[in-house]
């Protein structure tokens, strides 16, 4: 029986009987996943941080020529070790928003190299920022909607509207889902951010909680059974 072995991006984990996870992971070699991982809670093992939320890990199973649904972990390892991701209490919440939202929007992804490496690229920048980083979900949310499909549209990025059915600017009304003039401004602001360039925060908290719903919103749309994350509201009062 041949082994296959990745790194993985944890997506979500979920209690399996009594010792047990199973876990949703995106691969690097493989797209989405769904792992046992047997006796993670086990008194001799108790390894169960090894699956946060958005942790990269290196892999191992058994492959058997099919497409299974579930398949058990031969091993895994931590394969990149995060400074302050899981332990700032700040940054913490905010992974697990982001965890939460990929699980909504990653449904049938197959293997991509350049989605994975947007992914732990930009978790690495995250973790090594030691403060200003608020505005980062934002940032990453915009800029993932390119590797979905529906990242908006710039050669026509004079108009005052932004639609958010069709992902273009206009300066007329194209569809029912339209941004006004004074949120469409601060759609633009996004767009023309680096995470890694920005020495300073560039929205207030007002500002940020309009611009999330907004980006929630737009994957709504675009995105065929997405739900608003119930991490969100947690967010929300993270940044009152």
């Amino acid at each position: 029986m041949k082994i296959l072995e990745s790194k993985a991006i944890v997506l979500s984990s979920i209690k399996y009987g009594d010792t047990s996870l199973v876990v949703r992971c995106f691969t690097a070699r493989f797209g989405l996943k769904s792992f046992i991982a047997k006796g993670v809670f086990a008194k001799k093992k108790r390894n169960s941080a090894l699956y946060f939320p958005l942790a990269e890990i290196d892999v191992a199973f058994s492959h058997k020529g099919t497409d299974q649904s579930l398949v058990f972990l031969n091993s895994a390892q931590t394969a990149h070790y995060y400074e302050s991701l899981h332990f700032h209490p700040v940054k913490s919440a905010i992974v697990f928003f982001m965890a939460e939202f990929l699980s909504l929007v990653l449904k049938n992804e197959e293997e991509s190299e350049p989605l994975y490496a947007f992914l732990t690229e930009n978790l690495k920048a995250f973790d090594r920022k030691e403060e200003h980083y608020a505005d980062f979900h934002l940032i990453f949310l915009l800029q993932l909607s390119y590797f979905i499909g529906f990242y908006p549209n710039l050669e026509q990025d004079q108009g005052v509207f932004f639609d958010l059915e069709n992902g273009f600017f206009t300066d007329g009304k194209t569809s029912i889902n339209m941004l006004n003039e004074q949120e469409t401004i601060l759609f633009k602001k996004l767009l023309t951010l680096d995470f890694n360039q920005e020495s300073t925060n560039q929205f207030n908290q007002a500002q940020r909680h309009l611009l999330v719903e907004l980006l929630v919103k737009y994957y709504q749309i675009h995105t065929t059974n997405f739900k608003k994350p119930k991490s969100l509201h947690v967010l929300h009062e993270l940044f009152q």
